[in-house]
């Protein structure tokens, strides 16, 4: 298993919020339109699993 990589950024409330709710609400069409493939498609909805996961932890967790 690869090393992970850890990434910090600073977000007001509501962008903290509206992010969740996107990573939450995003198809898995919508990410295959803008992957190279199916691999790199699945690729991205995990890193955005874990982002989703980060956030939820942080206290927003989407509607």
């Amino acid at each position: 298993m690869k090393q992970p990589v850890v990434i910090t950024a600073e977000l007001t409330s509501e962008n903290a919020q509206a992010l969740a709710q996107f990573v939450k609400q995003i198809s898995h069409e919508a990410i295959r339109a803008c992957s190279r493939d199916d691999a790199e498609t699945f690729l991205v909805r995990d890193a955005l699993d874990s982002l989703r996961e980060a956030l939820d932890l942080a206290g927003f967790d989407p509607q």
